[in-house]
């Protein structure tokens, strides 16, 4: 780990267990909490580190962002930390079923957590991600988008993977959808694609916007159905 890596993460520890520590005081007793020296932390040390971060790590890690990184990465360990807190949530509820004690203040604090990581989540797609499709997306992909957003399953098995059946859809919704379906996937993952003709204009159209970040495997091959697996590479 570099010294620059170890300075931010051991100012984070420090900031996470002083705010730790005055929303316990809070959560205990508000009246007997040290609400000015809450303020005075949360003012003089917790806000400039956020604003100093915006001017000097945001201003360096954008540019490297563009080469080496994924720009939506914090946004899925944002999902990543969402499901650990709903595992967190089943674990107290099955805890309150077999009649245990510790429950409460577990399920109370893992709420509070899931909810406030949701809350600032959909705001930063509100703020950020829904004006830049809805003002350089045309309709079309955004039509295909929210279909393929409609089509997610509800519940996602690990083992099974999505099927795209584009052959009852228009020719000029198919590739607006699968590009959507393959934007929404995570490091590794991937989906079948059904089509009633060998995707090869497809597959050339990865090749030119998409180069090494997909994979692409014929399951099935004419001469009435196509079945390929279109993937991301693990991370």
């Amino acid at each position: 780990m570099s010294r620059l890596g170890e300075a931010f993460r051991s100012h984070h520890r420090q900031l996470r267990r002083q705010l730790e520590a005055f929303a316990e005081q809070v959560a205990q007793d508000p009246q007997k909490a040290d609400l000015e020296s809450m303020v005075r932390f949360l003012r003089e040390e917790l806000l400039p580190h956020a604003r100093a971060e915006e001017a000097h790590l945001y201003s360096a890690v954008v540019p490297l962002l563009r080469h080496h990184g994924d720009p939506t990465a914090t946004m899925r360990l944002d999902h990543r930390l969402l499901e650990e807190h709903v595992r967190r949530v089943e674990a107290a509820v099955q805890e309150a079923q077999r009649g245990g004690f510790a429950w409460p203040d577990r399920l109370r604090r893992e709420m509070l957590g899931l909810t406030a990581l949701f809350q600032a989540h959909l705001e930063k797609e509100e703020r950020v991600y829904l004006p830049l499709v809805e003002g350089h997306l045309a309709e079309a992909e955004q039509d295909a988008l929210l279909t393929a957003m409609h089509e997610q399953p509800a519940a996602v098995s690990g083992a099974q993977e999505k099927v795209l059946d584009v052959r009852r859809l228009a020719p000029p919704q198919r590739h607006p959808l699968i590009f959507a379906t393959f934007q929404a996937l995570g490091p590794g993952e991937g989906f079948e694609l059904v089509n009633d003709h060998d995707p090869k204009p497809l597959y050339y159209q990865f090749a030119a916007e998409l180069p090494g970040q997909f994979t692409w495997e014929y399951l099935e091959q004419g001469p009435e159905v196509w079945r390929v697996r279109i993937g991301k590479p693990p991370a």
